[in-house]
C-alpha cells in the first residue's frame, strides 16, 4: 500500500537491485552488451547470478530498465514543457539544444549501450525504433509551437522540421563533435545551434 515504509527484506531488494542496475550500467559501457555474463554483472555487484536473474530478468531486463531509465526521465518531460514556454521560435530551440546536452550528461552513456547493443539484438533494436519514433513526435510537439511563433522557414513541413532537428542532434552526432572532433560541448552547442536555427528559422 502507498505511503508504507518498506519492510527490511523489500528494502535490501531494492538496494540490491540498484546495485545490480549500477553494476550492468558500468560493464555494459566499458565492454558493450554482448561481451558483459551475468555472471560479470554478479560479480560486479557483489551478488549470485541467481539473484541478477532473479531482481532484474538477466541481461535482457537489464538492458530494459536502463532503457527505460533513459527514456522516461523526468528531464526530457521537462525540457519538451520548457521548449514550448519562449515566445519565440529561437528561443524556443536554444532551450531545446540545451536540454540534449543535458540528457547526455544524464543517460548519454545508456543511449550508447542502447545504440551498440540494438545491432545484435532485435528486441532492442525495436524498442529503439519505438523511442526514435516518440523522440521524433515529442520535437514535432515543439516545431509547432515554433509555427505558431511565426518563426517556421517557408516550405518545411513540421515533420521534415523535426526531422532536421533529430538529425544534428542525435547523441551520437554530439559525441562525434565533442569527442572527436575534440570541439568540446560549448563550441559543439553552438555549431550545432546555429546550424539547425539557420535551417529551419525564418532569416
Amino acid at each position: 500500500m502507498s505511503g508504507q515504509a518498506l519492510s527490511r527484506r523489500d528494502e535490501y531488494a531494492m538496494m540490491t537491485r540498484q546495485e545490480v542496475v549500477k553494476a550492468a550500467r558500468k560493464l555494459f559501457a566499458e565492454h558493450g552488451y554482448t561481451q558483459t555474463t551475468v555472471e560479470k554483472i554478479a560479480r560486479e555487484a557483489r551478488v549470485s547470478p541467481a539473484t541478477v536473474y532473479a531482481q532484474c530478468r538477466g541481461k535482457e531486463g537489464l538492458l530494459r530498465t536502463l532503457m527505460d531509465i533513459w527514456t522516461t526521465s523526468p528531464t526530457v518531460e521537462r525540457i519538451i514543457i520548457d521548449s514550448l514556454a519562449p515566445p519565440t521560435g529561437l528561443a524556443k530551440l536554444e532551450v531545446l539544444a540545451d536540454g540534449y546536452f543535458d540528457i547526455r550528461a544524464e543517460a548519454g552513456d545508456i543511449v550508447r549501450i542502447v545504440e551498440r547493443a540494438a545491432a545484435s539484438s532485435p528486441a532492442t533494436q525495436e524498442f529503439l525504433d519505438i523511442a526514435n519514433q516518440r523522440h521524433i513526435e515529442a520535437l514535432e510537439t515543439i516545431v509547432r509551437g515554433i509555427a505558431a511563433d511565426g518563426d517556421l522557414a517557408e516550405g518545411l513541413s513540421i515533420e521534415d522540421t523535426a526531422k532536421i532537428i533529430y538529425f544534428h542532434f542525435r547523441i551520437p552526432q554530439i559525441d562525434l563533435a565533442v569527442e572527436g572532433f575534440g570541439w568540446g560541448v560549448d563550441r559543439t552547442k553552438k555549431w550545432l545551434f546555429e546550424r539547425v536555427a539557420a535551417a529551419i528559422l525564418k532569416g
